[in-house]
């Protein structure tokens, strides 16, 4: 696949309009350096998620991974790995590259914003998309503002609908009590749970081989409580 050109030299326009210090400090306050998820099919543990949030000069950057690995009788029969890394300028996506694994099944999107559009060019081909489109790494609760999503998994915008969840997971809300839940509906079905402050702290949705798929909070409190925590356990040492 041909890499979208020049992708990692953002237009000057876009650069000079960020000021990262606000964001950073805004996603510092939600989320510190890091949040980390359990993943769980069908209620047992099969693999990790975290996302990691630093300063790119006048961006903020965002990875995030997951490895799933799921076994039948300690036989290795599943694999998927899955590997983002963004950079925002403010609420907007200034450029996406993203990296699959599914099963030995490989799939890239590479995103890149100009003045009018978001480029977007993957594996399933070429697209222009509107310059605010979001992807689906769930970590920015305003996506719940929007009616599409840029799926990162197929390289396709995705028209959705998001509401109250109609049954919210138990397995989410026993690790994150005051989660809310949103569910996708449309092109895209999934639920996203978020706290009041409008920190990620949860995600359920089908497996294609129709299990369910939860990501558990292991590490979403907000950096203040997680050194309080710190803090707690070292005393009880």
């Amino acid at each position: 696949m041909r890499v979208l050109a020049a992708l990692l030299a953002l237009p000057a326009s876009i650069t000079h309009a960020c000021d990262a210090v606000d964001d950073a400090r805004r996603v510092a306050a939600l989320y510190g350096e890091r949040i980390a998820f359990d993943v769980l099919r069908n209620g047992r543990r099969v693999g990790e998620a975290i996302t990691e949030f630093r300063r790119d000069g006048a961006l903020l950057a965002v990875h995030s991974r997951m490895a799933l690995d799921i076994h039948v009788l300690f036989v290795p029969v599943y694999r998927f790995r899955y590997d983002s890394r963004a950079r925002w300028c403010g609420d907007r996506l200034a450029s996406l590259a993203t990296r699959v694994d599914d099963d030995g099944t490989p799939f890239a999107l590479d995103a890149r914003a100009v003045d009018d559009a978001l480029l977007v060019e993957s594996s399933a081909g070429h697209l222009r998309a509107p310059p605010g489109l979001l992807p689906t790494d769930h970590w920015n609760a305003r996506v719940l503002e929007h009616e599409a999503v840029l799926n990162t998994l197929t390289g396709q915008v995705n028209a959705v609908t998001i509401g109250p969840c109609a049954e919210p997971s138990p397995l989410v809300t026993a690790a994150a009590p005051a989660a809310r839940c949103h569910a996708y509906r449309g092109d895209l079905e999934a639920e996203v749970y978020y706290d009041p402050d409008g920190r990620w702290v949860g995600l359920a949705f089908a497996g294609r081989d129709g299990s369910d798929i939860v990501y558990r909070c292991r590490d979403c409190r907000a950096p203040a409580a997680r050194a309080a925590a710190l803090r707690a356990s070292r005393d009880d040492g």
